[in-house]
């Protein structure tokens, strides 16, 4: 079962929300990159974001605005990619992200398995579980 299956199986009735197709979306695109998981992160502090980062893994997850996602993934195609995956619009893709990346950011510190630089630090997560960690926060 590929991920975006997943994603309409969690979020029932084969209707996912927008921000959780978009989750899906970036959890496909991050699995497809070099760096993975601990490159969202390396992006985001490359970009100057690195304090939003800092508030995103103490747990503080209120949705970003899409102008600091796109800011933190700025030059590495990630949004145009999920609008493709997708078939939704780059503006409605970042305001999934928007939603979307504090928590996966939050989930993937306060698990261990990445520090705040996006080193990975742990064993490598289990897409399944961690897919339905973060969409069950968001949905």
């Amino acid at each position: 079962m590929g991920i975006m299956d997943m994603v309409q199986s969690m979020a029932g009735q084969g209707n996912a929300s927008p921000n959780a197709q978009v989750t899906g979306g970036l959890m496909e695109e991050l699995q497809s990159r070099p760096g993975g998981l601990g490159g969202l992160l390396q992006s985001f502090h490359q970009n100057g974001m690195g304090d939003q980062v800092q508030q995103w893994g103490s747990g503080q997850t209120a949705p970003a605005d899409p102008s600091q996602v796109e800011q933190g993934l700025g030059g590495t195609g990630i949004i145009d990619s999920i609008a493709q995956r997708t078939g939704m619009s780059p503006t409605m893709v970042k305001m999934g992200l928007g939603v979307a990346v504090p928590v996966l950011i939050h989930h993937l510190i306060s698990n261990g398995h990445v520090d705040q630089q996006g080193t990975q630090v742990g064993g490598q997560p289990e897409m399944g579980g961690m897919l339905q960690s973060v969409l069950g926060r968001i949905l």
